[in-house]
C-alpha cells in the first residue's frame, strides 16, 4: 500500500542522468534571461549604453523592476547620479549590436550611439535618451540600491512604457507576426523566443 504523499515508484526522480554543476555556472540554469540595453546619462551631456541580462519585473501595480549592475562599469556613476535610466528592448536581429555595446567600454568610446549607429530618442519622464531602434522602452527611476559584492541590485519604478504596435498589442508580445526576442546565455551565446504557447486549464 502506498504511503500518503509518497511518489509512485514509476515517477521517482532519478539522479542517474544528472551531474553536479560548478557553482560558477549555476546562474546559467536560470538563464536565458531577456537581455536589454540600458541607457543612462542625459540627452545634452554624456550618456552611455550598457547591456543588462540580470533583470526582472518585481511588481505589477505600480510597475517595478530590478536589475544588477556592476559598480565598475562606466555607466554606474551616471546611473547613481541621475537615478534614472531607460530600458530598451530589441528583437533578435540586433544581437550583434548588443554584444558590441557590452564588449566595448564607455571608458574607451566617447559615444556608443555614434559608434554603433544608433539614434537617440527623447524620453518623457527621464533625462536619459532612449534608443530609437528598440522595439520597446521602459522609462525608470531608481527607488532602492542594495550592494551585492562589487555590483548593485537596483530596484526601480517604471514611469512610462512604450512599444511598437506591430510586435506588442493587447498586452502581449505578438510572436505570430514574426517577432523574435533575444535572450543571453553567456559570453557571445544567445538564444531566441519566437512563439507563445497557451496551456489549457485543468
Amino acid at each position: 500500500m502506498q504511503e500518503p504523499g509518497s511518489v509512485p515508484p514509476s515517477t521517482q526522480p532519478s539522479s542517474a542522468n544528472k551531474e553536479e554543476i560548478p557553482l560558477e555556472y549555476a546562474y546559467r540554469l536560470l538563464n536565458p534571461g531577456g537581455v536589454v540595453l540600458l541607457s543612462v546619462g542625459t540627452m545634452g551631456g554624456r550618456d552611455n549604453l550598457l547591456p543588462i541580462t540580470w533583470n526582472m519585473p518585481v511588481r505589477k501595480d505600480p510597475p517595478g523592476l530590478a536589475l544588477v549592475c556592476s559598480r565598475e562599469h562606466f555607466s554606474y556613476p551616471l546611473l547613481a547620479l541621475s537615478r534614472q535610466f531607460g530600458v530598451n528592448i530589441f528583437s533578435a536581429e540586433h544581437a550583434p549590436t548588443l554584444l558590441a555595446c557590452g564588449t566595448v567600454s564607455g571608458f574607451d568610446v566617447g559615444d556608443k550611439f555614434e559608434r554603433f549607429q544608433l539614434e537617440r530618442e527623447a524620453a518623457v519622464h527621464i533625462s536619459a535618451p532612449l534608443v530609437a531602434q528598440a522595439i520597446a522602452h521602459l522609462e525608470c527611476t531608481m527607488v532602492q540600491e542594495v550592494s551585492v559584492g562589487s555590483s548593485s541590485l537596483i530596484v526601480a519604478n517604471v514611469l512610462r512604457a512604450t512599444a511598437r504596435s506591430d510586435v506588442f498589442s493587447e498586452g502581449q508580445w505578438r510572436f505570430d507576426r514574426g517577432l523574435t526576442l533575444l535572450h543571453h546565455l553567456s559570453s557571445d551565446r544567445f538564444c531566441i523566443s519566437d512563439k507563445a504557447i497557451v496551456v489549457a486549464k485543468r
